[in-house]
């Protein structure tokens, strides 16, 4: 059995119907059509695709890519159709018929699998597409340890078993693909990765991307360790600036008290909004201050080690001894504390 095949659409011209045909000729006939909006410009594209009995979910206005998916997704589930998973594509003519069958292929060999078709952005690559790719590529695997060579590519196979997943993702735009990237991580689902043609047409005008306001969207979803780091660090810094000088001398227990509340505040913030959503807090606590010790042990070191020995301010060694163990820290948290049965 065959996967549905999903086309969210806004605005298309005849390289939809083109597809449509390709994919029925192939054997790919279970199609859904998403109108994200496109007014009558477009209606009579949409009624040749009607035509080859194709459903087309309609909204009455542009709502974004990110619900015209997930509209698309929820006549699927409602209509009982994705039994076999379902294979998302563009409707501007970049997602060629040889690469969807690529995907088919790929999600017949392991339903399981979220499958990616990656881009290997050679030639004549769009400035824009080329290093927002490369910016968030880097971001997303310093963030998650997923090597997601093409974080943007729209062409995915989505298995059947966590399509409900898929629908519940918070995102109206582009930055609802971002979030299943992050959901495959934090619900343990297996990525399979399979080369496709990098396409761009007519320079990729017709994309409806905003490098701007999409892209801070997208990046303000992976900054949220630095800012609940951030918000505990300050914590930590204050209390143990306060103590250091009601009770000078007792530098241990300065740093011990100091971090026993700013870890529970980096803590559930970590597990709230970063790592885990969804873990059991019984495990992951106890690995948490596991790592927690450790990192305190590290830290009264290094203070000691600049202030005592290298003659340093102390608040100068406590600033410059944390901000050494913070990527460690991060580091540590999402490969041991807040781990995920797959990779």
């Amino acid at each position: 059995m065959q996967p549905r095949v999903l086309i969210p659409a806004y605005r298309p011209d005849d390289k939809l119907l083109t597809l449509v045909r390709d994919l029925r000729a192939a054997g790919l006939d279970r199609i859904v059509v998403v109108d994200d909006g496109s007014e009558d410009q477009s209606a009579a594209i949409f009624a040749d695709v009607r035509i080859h009995q194709v459903p087309v979910v309609t909204h009455v206005v542009n709502q974004g890519k990110g619900r015209a998916l997930k509209s698309g997704l929820n006549y699927i589930l409602e209509h009982a159709l994705g039994d076999a998973g379902v294979i998302t594509a563009d409707a501007d003519g970049q997602h060629k018929l040889e690469d969807i069958l690529k995907i088919a292929q790929a999600m017949a060999l392991d339903p399981e699998a979220f499958v990616l078709g990656v881009r290997k952005f050679t030639g004549d690559v769009p400035w824009r597409s080329k290093f927002g790719n490369r910016l968030t590529r880097l971001v997303y695997t310093a963030v998650n340890g997923i090597d997601i060579r093409d974080t943007q590519t729209g062409l995915r196979g989505l298995p059947v078993g966590h399509l409900r997943l898929f629908l519940q993702l918070k995102g109206e735009r582009y930055e609802y693909e971002m979030n299943q990237l992050l959901a495959i991580r934090t619900h343990g689902i297996k990525v399979l990765q399979v080369p496709i043609e990098t396409v761009y047409i007519e320079a990729n005008r017709s994309s409806h991307f905003n490098p701007v306001t999409d892209s801070l969207k997208i990046y303000g979803l992976l900054l949220r360790f630095i800012a609940s780091s951030s918000a505990a660090g300050l914590i930590d810094l204050g209390i143990f600036y306060g103590l250091s000088r009601l009770i000078p001398g007792y530098l241990l227990a300065t740093v011990i008290a100091a971090r026993i509340v700013s870890s529970l505040v980096n803590y559930f913030l970590n597990h709230a909004l970063v790592f885990a959503r969804g873990s059991r807090h019984r495990q992951s606590l106890a690995r948490y201050y596991l790592l927690a010790t450790v990192i305190m042990l590290l830290s009264y070191s290094l203070i000691r080690l600049f202030n005592q020995v290298l003659g340093w301010p102390l608040l100068l060694a406590k600033i410059s001894g944390d901000g050494l163990l913070y990527v460690l820290s991060f580091y540590a948290q999402r490969e041991f504390v807040y781990r995920t049965p797959h990779r």
